[in-house]
């Protein structure tokens, strides 16, 4: 294995109390995560989960833009909906770990480009479903994932 395209990402975080403040290493972006008053935090910020959530659509958009240029398709707007089913039985207590815990994602993108076809679309998924990091990792941890993608006019 090469390391020519390795990058290492770095991230410092403090809490206090439930507030998680996380700044990434060599940006000016800091991020505050927190939990719902419901659930004990105090509501300052999107919960680690939200924020995955939101990583994966993010790295699902990039990635299309990448595949998108290398089969000279020039994607107007895509709209992404992503759906993860979490069991929360390992955070809970009541499991011993939750290496188990992501049971099923569900990915819709649909792609505005002047003739784009479906068939077109399903294939930039395709490829876009084979190289983003983030859904690597739930592959990798079981979780079913079923992708739908849609080309619009």
């Amino acid at each position: 294995m090469s390391n020519e395209n390795l990058e290492t990402f770095k991230a410092t975080a403090k809490g206090k109390g439930w507030p998680t403040s996380v700044s990434i290493t060599g940006t000016n972006w800091n991020l505050q995560m927190d939990e719902p008053k419901d659930d004990g935090g105090t509501d300052s910020g999107a919960n680690p989960m939200q924020y995955f959530i939101a990583s994966l659509a993010g790295c699902q958009n990039e990635q299309a833009q990448v595949v998108a240029e290398e089969l000279s398709i020039d994607i107007k707007t895509i709209d992404l909906n992503v759906e993860v089913d979490l069991d929360l039985s390992g955070f809970m207590g009541e499991a011993t770990n939750s290496d188990t815990s992501y049971k099923a994602v569900r990915l819709k993108a649909t792609v505005s480009c002047s003739d784009l076809t479906n068939d077109k679309a399903i294939e930039l998924g395709k490829h876009v479903a084979a190289r983003y990091p983030i859904l690597a990792l739930l592959r990798a941890g079981g979780a079913k994932i079923t992708s739908e993608w849609i080309g619009a006019s």
